[in-house]
């Protein structure tokens, strides 16, 4: 878990958001009200689709633009990393805020942070660990195209 989780409020701008990405080498943020509590998440994913549709600078769009377009769904600080990775398989999501029972961000888990926490000594997928299975499995699922790729043809 990435503690303390960079965030931002629906107030702010996402030239403020992508900002704080670039400073923190992430690809999300959280979005909070005035009692930190999670409300929202923006990736940088996300700034870029509303800023190509909408023909705007990153400094006129609000971050409160994006709250609410997608569920939020989070963990808790005492979630097994087993239960975030079925959450994330779940939800086809790559990463979770943290919260206390209140809903006030402790933090941010993201897929990333479980693969690097993990260590594979040169053994073979199906050798592997029970949790690298796992986490390899999650991350597959995740990452799986919802739509059909369309590869040119080689013969044209």
């Amino acid at each position: 878990m990435n503690k303390p989780a960079q965030c931002c409020h629906t107030s702010d701008s996402l030239e403020l958001a992508a900002q704080l990405m670039a400073q923190n080498d992430c690809g999300a943020i959280a979005v909070v009200d005035q009692a930190n509590r999670a409300i929202g998440i923006v990736t940088d994913r996300d700034i870029a689709l509303l800023a190509a549709e909408r023909h705007q600078p990153l400094w006129e769009l609000q971050a409160g633009e994006l709250t609410g377009k997608h569920n939020l769904y989070t963990c808790h600080d005492d979630t097994d990393v087993h239960e975030a990775l079925h959450m994330m398989a779940d939800r086809k999501v790559r990463r979770l805020p943290v919260v206390g029972a209140d809903g006030e961000l402790h933090g941010m888990v993201a897929m990333s942070d479980i693969l690097h926490g993990l260590r594979m000594s040169g053994a073979s997928v199906q050798a592997a660990p029970e949790d690298w299975r796992e986490a390899l499995e999650t991350f597959n699922h995740i990452t799986t195209p919802s739509l059909p790729i369309n590869m040119p043809d080689k013969d044209m």
